[in-house]
């Protein structure tokens, strides 16, 4: 029988679900536990908190610690928040209980930018212990810096690196149009921003990955935050927003390496956003350019990397990794015939 990887879910928000709708359609992964606080998901079954009209056996837990010292798991699947400090807690207890880690905390997905300590102080615990922690998700961890790393394996030198996304919100969950800053006026938008409310988290966290990796000593690093402002009504199901009011937010993170831009990452989230996609050019040899029309769709780009990496986590080296550390991980489809050309020892991350 093929091997399944027992999993514990950390988190059923909106991310967190997509990700358990996904992992419960696979044969070679096990849902054996549930965590989220909310009282209106703890003590439910989880089938009837993920609406499948069905139970599946799974009580969602409140009590954390107790449960993921208390249940036998291969991999915690944490989907709770985008800051390190607020999810730090909740990472050192599923470590403390021997879990490997993936989780969708954007700011984990290359701590070192701005939380060194932190990131060094989880990565030393897993060591220590024998597990694996790892920051997944789609931006950041691939669209804005693996996918860029990668396309300059075929280049024999490179200058810069500039990528572009844009995303249409307009039909995008409601989390994210709030996140956005949808329906502010300009000044209530730049006050959410101050206080974390409004913006994007994870550019600088690409920037440095692509810097680090690319062995660039970056001179300054420029970040900017702006709204964009709608030029019509629109209405969803969850937002009005009325014409000069914020329809998004447009962000951008510059590094400047020897008095040039070695690498600019800018990202348009907004209603109605024109032409979406994902841009990347790379000034090298050969010179390159990938644009992918309408672009990654978010959530469902999340949700399935994050599954995808569930048995490559289970495998990989003790310590706190990043995408760029792992070996490119294919649908899950392809495993099969991964298994018969490359045996088990070769699938470890060395």
């Amino acid at each position: 029988m093929a091997e399944k990887y027992r999993t514990i879910h950390y988190g059923i928000g909106a991310i967190g679900s997509e990700v358990l709708r996904l992992a419960l359609q696979r044969q070679d992964i096990q849902v054996v536990g549930a965590i989220d606080t909310h009282p209106a998901k703890a003590g439910r079954d989880l089938g009837d908190v993920l609406g499948l009209g069905r139970e599946l056996g799974v009580t969602v837990s409140y009590d954390a610690e107790a449960f993921l010292r208390g249940t036998a798991a291969d991999v915690v699947v944490q989907a709770t928040g985008s800051h390190l400090t607020a999810v730090y807690p909740q990472l050192m207890q599923a470590v403390a209980a021997e879990k490997n880690v993936v989780s969708s905390c954007e700011e984990l997905a290359y701590p070192w930018a701005d939380q060194g300590e932190l990131a060094r102080k989880l990565d030393r615990r897993a060591k220590e212990v024998g597990v694996t922690v790892l920051g997944a998700g789609v931006n950041p961890g691939f669209v804005m810096d693996v996918l860029p790393l990668v396309l300059t394996s075929i280049c024999q030198e490179v200058r810069s690196i500039a990528v572009t996304r844009v995303v249409d919100t307009s039909s995008r969950r409601a989390q994210l149009q709030t996140k956005t800053g949808a329906g502010l006026s300009a000044a209530e938008f730049r006050f959410r921003v101050t206080d974390g409310a409004v913006g994007h988290v994870g550019l600088k966290q690409s920037l440095f990955m692509i810097a680090e990796t690319m062995a660039w000593q970056l001179d300054e690093v420029k970040e900017s935050i702006e709204p964009v402002l709608a030029d019509r009504r629109w209405e969803t199901g969850a937002f009005v927003v009325e014409k000069g009011r914020v329809a998004g937010v447009r962000q951008t993170a510059v590094g400047l390496m020897g008095g040039r831009e070695a690498i600019r990452l800018e990202l348009e989230m907004s209603f109605g956003a024109q032409e979406p996609r994902d841009s990347i050019v790379i000034d090298g040899k050969p010179p390159l350019k990938l644009t992918i029309a309408g672009g990654v769709q978010g959530d469902q780009a999340t949700a399935a990397i994050m599954v995808n990496l569930i048995p490559t986590v289970a495998r990989a080296r003790p310590g706190l990794l990043t995408m760029r550390d792992l070996p490119q991980v294919p649908w899950w489809n392809a495993r099969s015939w991964w298994k018969e050309v490359v045996d088990d020892e070769h699938l470890r991350v060395l």
